[in-house]
This record gives structure tokens, C-alpha cells and sequence, in this order.
């Protein structure tokens, strides 16, 4: 089942920028932004080196099925057209009760808030699906995520079996109750996220 997502929104630089899920015809973009990146953010985002994907494993991320994996892509205005600046998504665990997230931005396209849209975006689409927790695994020393987390409301702590890593964790928000299409809440990321219980 595909998440209701169709966010619409303007940056500070002017330009709008949509949020839908992935969709299988998004491999190529996917592939370009992902190409595009440094290897600091590369590293960052796999957890290891990584030059490039394989076929494959571009297909998969583009046919996220909706609830075993979600996937949410951001489609900026660029140069006449629309370019895909932004990838976050989420795979269920074996709980089926949490599901562990990570999210890019394009080079370039940082700092302009897009990032913070799309995790709510997906925090909203995880508890739509039936999901209540959402977590990840950042890179201690990645200062701007753990920011990032942070002002969208996920706890932090130091992962038990890798100081180099810190478990960012919140509850999935579930939808305001509004009428189709879903307009985005900016009280959903403002919410207080209790300790994981």
C-alpha cells in the first residue's frame, strides 16, 4: 500500500519542492543524486564506501512497497525542470512494530529544510502504516544530522556496541485528520517525544 504523501512547499530560495513517495520510475534520479554525492555524505548514508549502486539495488529502492519499506523523495524545481534533491526511508524491523530510517539530501541542497520535511513526512507515513517507532544510526561525528534529529524531535543516545554511533529514536506522528491531499502540520515536529517505553 502506497503512503499519502503529496506535500507541496517553497524553500527559502524560492523554489518549490514536492514530497511523494518513491516511485519505480525514479531510479535514474535516484542514481544521478546518489553519483553526485561526496564521499563524506556516501559514507555517511551506507555506513561505508560506496562509489556507486548496482542496478539492482536501485530497482529496490525505488519499489519501496509502502509498508515493509517507505520510501519519500523530494522533487525540487530546477533549471526548467524538477530534480530529485532528497531520499529518506524506512524498512521494518522484525518487530513490525519499528522500522529503521536514513535519509540524503542532494549536495548543494542542504540547510534549506528540506531534510526536516522529509522526516516528518515519513514519521507521519510509518504511523500510517501501523508503525510507532522510527530509528537510526548516525555517525558521531556527524554534527549536522545529530542536529537535525534533534530538532525533529528524536531522542539521541550512544549505541551499546559502538561508541562511533549514536541511536537517534522517536515516535511515529500519526496524520492530521484533514481532508485528502495532506497538507503538511508543522505541530507534528514540534512535539515532545517521551522515552522509548
Amino acid at each position: 500500500m502506497t503512503p499519502l504523501i503529496d506535500e507541496r512547499f517553497t524553500i527559502r530560495t524560492g523554489q518549490r519542492v514536492h514530497l511523494r513517495p518513491v516511485a519505480a520510475s525514479d531510479a535514474a534520479a535516484l542514481a544521478g543524486m546518489i553519483d553526485g554525492l561526496s564521499p563524506l555524505a556516501r559514507r555517511r548514508r551506507f555506513h561505508g564506501a560506496v562509489n556507486g549502486l548496482t542496478a539492482a539495488r536501485l530497482h529496490a529502492m525505488a519499489d519501496a512497497d509502502g509498508h515493509r519499506e517507505i520510501g519519500v523523495v523530494a522533487l525540487a524545481e530546477h533549471e526548467g525542470g524538477l530534480r530529485l534533491v532528497a531520499d529518506a526511508r524506512c524498512v521494518t524491523d522484525a518487530s513490525d512494530s519499528a522500522a529503521e530510517f536514513a535519509i540524503v539530501v542532494a549536495e548543494g541542497w542542504r540547510g534549506r529544510g528540506i531534510a526536516r520535511r522529509c522526516v516528518a513526512a515519513l514519521r507521519r507515513a510509518a504511523s500510517d502504516a501501523g508503525l510507532r517507532w522510527l530509528y537510526g544510526h548516525v555517525q558521531a561525528d556527524n554534527l549536522a544530522m545529530l542536529a537535525l534529529m534533534r530538532r525533529c524531535g528524536f531522542t539521541l543516545s550512544v549505541h551499546r556496541g559502538d561508541a562511533g554511533l549514536v541511536v537517534a529514536e522517536a515516535r511515529c506522528v500519526p496524520s492530521a485528520p484533514v481532508a485528502w491531499p495532506w497538507r503538511h502540520d508543522p505541530r507534528a515536529t514540534a512535539a515532545t517525544v517521551p522515552g522509548r517505553a
